[in-house]
């Protein structure tokens, strides 16, 4: 039985990836904080013909994710699947316990320490890595020092997105001599989650969502995580972006080699400083 690890599983769309991947046959260690609800999902995971295993975490501590990953390391010596999806936009600037811009250490400096502290149980599987980013304009302007230092708001929340497809690039340059793929994905916009929730206006969040569900832009949870699915287990370009199920040029700035490698750097210092 492969073995995925997916964070962010215990509701919403992670919750949904994680029994897709149960349908197939996995077995997916599901990461949250919520001992409750990860349990429930769990249960659903086992329920829909996988194995299912809850594992609580604390993903905003760079020490938290180190110990995460050595943990499932030491019970995982293959993982064939990483998927980042744990994220969130925050309405105001807030440090984390090691003074880390909160929006910033969940969405990107969180996917580079978890996917590092995997990397021998990834290169022995010859596993792949799949980075969630969503909602980047193609335009997006930022510095590595600007989006590090705060990442708050839906547009700074948008940044942070930014810099996880550029580090996807990067991880997959540095990373792919050693057999792991990486890519990255946009799932589709789905009405009803609570993406959003303090950030975006409560009745902008209901308009958008009527919206979405009259006009058919957005997605349903089983469309998303068949997405999912495909990134995860299908055939994929290394280091692509997939928006919407498709191959994508990523955004420009993400491609950028002095921005690609500045995060690099930025991201190894914070790691290591913790």
């Amino acid at each position: 039985m492969k073995t995925a690890i997916v964070t962010g599983a215990t509701s919403g769309l992670g919750e949904a990836a994680a029994e897709a991947l149960g349908k197939a046959g996995w077995e997916v260690v599901l990461v949250g904080r919520d001992e409750a609800r990860g349990a429930a999902a769990a249960q659903r995971v086992n329920d829909a013909g996988g194995k299912g295993v809850f594992v609580r975490a604390d993903l905003f501590s760079v020490a938290g994710v180190k110990q995460l990953g050595a943990e499932l390391s030491a019970r995982y010596p293959r993982i064939e699947l990483l998927v980042n999806n744990a994220g969130g936009a925050f309405g105001g600037r807030e440090l984390t316990s090691d003074g880390v811009e909160r929006t910033f250490a969940l969405n990107v400096l969180t996917p580079y320490t978890l996917t590092d502290a995997l990397m021998g149980s990834l290169a022995a599987a010859k596993g792949r890595v799949v980075n969630v980013a969503t909602a980047i304009p193609n335009g997006q302007k930022t510095t590595v020092d600007a989006v590090a230092a705060d990442a708050s708001g839906f547009m700074g929340y948008s940044k942070a997105k930014l810099a996880l497809v550029a580090l996807t690039l990067e991880q997959q340059k540095r990373l792919g001599p050693k057999g792991v793929t990486v890519v990255s994905m946009h799932p589709g916009v789905i009405p009803g989650t609570r993406f959003g929730v303090g950030v975006i206006p409560a009745p902008i969040r209901s308009f958008s969502n009527f919206m979405m569900k009259l006009t058919g832009f957005g997605v349903t949870l089983d469309e998303a995580a068949a997405r999912y699915v495909a990134a995860g287990t299908g055939a994929v370009e290394p280091g692509g972006y997939y928006k919407g199920g498709k191959l994508t040029p990523p955004p420009v700035l993400a491609g950028e080699p002095a921005f690609r490698e500045g995060l690099w750097d930025k991201l190894t210092s914070l790691h290591a400083a913790h």
